[in-house]
């Protein structure tokens, strides 16, 4: 959109040139639509009558958010005039950069600049020691926006995070808990700081590009009186051009819970799934009363249909193979069980064909896993999962040789290893593949 605009102060030029090609913005003298932008007290206001607009706005934070919303409701608006609180305190990102999470600097740059777009000022960052990534310098040299950055060695022993925390909740499984994060996100912050915290796994296995439905909540429960998820998804769409309801299927990777109730409990079925052992599948049990690959399959035609941009569809070709590959294990992992229980070798002849198309399906999901990570992660973190995946994949081979040699006598008979106990929850990678 071409526009002339009058008023930026010349503090806050840096960011906007930054976020221009952001918000497909053009700043010309000779624009019929002109701007006018000016700073007050009263939070922020955006409007529009025909060629003319105005944002008032009450800090540099909701200049960069007024700006979003403006330009975004004047693609389809001629005429509008909406107004938001101004909170009396900061609105912050903590992030994780610690070993893995590390996010390369083009990656970082997208994920700052749309934070920005949403109105946060603050970042947080936990850090390697004894890298450059170490300094809050590094990355106040890569934004140039009207951020202040702190940055935190992970090892000491006291965070300067001071205010409400709202974890995005990244760090559990292969999926974001959306319906968690919804019921924290509403807790009401006050005067205080607000910050949203992106931590990630042992494997950094959750995508940092799934942050996006969780800045945008946040934010607004920064910004608004009032907040309802139809709004915040409406916020969504017009600020980020996103789908809420791609986003929102997310959840259920991990929620086996009937529609709208949360995964409270933080459970990671799907990380369970993903790594349990084929011969000794110890957590099964746990998955009794649910129809995984069912699920799974349902899930996987919910991401087939999402709606994409350039920034989510990688995730969303992944997120999809990912769903495809649970259900088929799931289904896969029960014949299996049931075939060497019954000393069936009709149907294990048939998992043993099964299991070749998802030794295939698992190479395929490995290449779209790492095309995500190069576009978000510095290649230091990727040992890990390729290891996983390697492992994942010589396993597959491995069990699909013993259950031949099964077929023809050959195979001693599996070693009995009890069952995990409890009811589904919490693992990490560890207590999934320790024997």
């Amino acid at each position: 959109m071409k526009l002339a605009v009058n008023g930026i102060p010349s503090s806050a030029q840096t960011a906007v040139d930054l976020l221009a090609a952001e918000w497909d913005l053009t700043v010309t003298s000779t624009a019929a639509v002109q701007l006018t932008v000016a700073q007050g007290n009263d939070g922020l206001r955006i409007s529009r009558a025909a060629d003319t607009g105005t944002i008032q706005y009450s800090s540099a934070a909701t200049l960069l958010r007024g700006l979003t919303e403006w330009l975004a409701h004047a693609q389809n608006e001629l005429h509008f005039d909406y107004q938001e609180k101004a909170p009396a305190a900061k609105l912050g990102l903590f992030l994780d950069q610690h070993g893995a999470a590390r996010l390369n600097d083009a990656a970082l740059r997208q994920l700052l600049r749309r934070a920005a777009m949403l109105g946060y000022d603050q970042m947080l960052v936990a850090t390697m020691p004894g890298t450059d990534y170490a300094t809050a310098e590094h990355y106040a040299h890569l934004l140039g926006l009207q951020f202040t950055v702190t940055a935190w060695k992970r090892e000491d022993a006291t965070s300067p995070l001071i205010g409400a925390v709202v974890p995005l909740y990244t760090n559990r499984g292969l999926a974001p808990n959306q319906g968690r994060l919804r019921l924290t996100a509403t807790t009401p912050a006050g005067d205080q700081d607000m910050w949203a915290a992106a931590l990630f796994s042992e494997g950094a296995e959750t995508p940092a590009v799934t942050l996006a439905w969780g800045l945008q909540m946040v934010a607004e429960y920064h910004y608004q009186t009032a907040v309802t998820p139809q709004w915040v998804a409406a916020q969504f769409w017009l600020m980020q051009h996103e789908d809420a309801d791609g986003f929102l299927a997310l959840d259920q990777f991990d929620n086996f819970k009937r529609r709208g109730k949360a995964n409270r409990e933080g459970s990671n079925p799907s990380k369970i799934l993903f790594y349990m052992d084929w011969l000794y599948p110890r957590f099964w049990h746990q998955f009794g009363g649910v129809d995984a690959e069912k699920h799974y399959r349902v899930l996987a035609d919910k991401l087939a249909s999402a709606v994409t941009t350039q920034q989510t569809r990688s995730m969303y070709t992944y997120y999809h193979q990912l769903a495809l590959y649970l259900s088929r294990k799931a289904h896969v992992l029960q014949t299996l069980t049931d075939a060497y229980r019954n000393d069936d070798h009709d149907e294990m002849t048939g998992v043993i064909s099964e299991l070749t198309v998802l030794a295939d399906q698992l190479d395929e999901l490995h290449d779209a896993y790492w095309q995500m990570w190069r576009q978000e992660r510095t290649t230091f973190g990727w040992h890990t999962m390729d290891s996983r995946f390697g492992g994942l994949k010589q396993r597959l081979a491995t069990t699909i040789d013993w259950l031949n040699d099964w077929q023809t006598g050959q195979a001693a008979p599996l070693v009995s290893v009890p069952d995990q106990p409890g009811k589904l929850g919490f693992a990490t990678y560890g207590e999934i593949v320790a024997p």
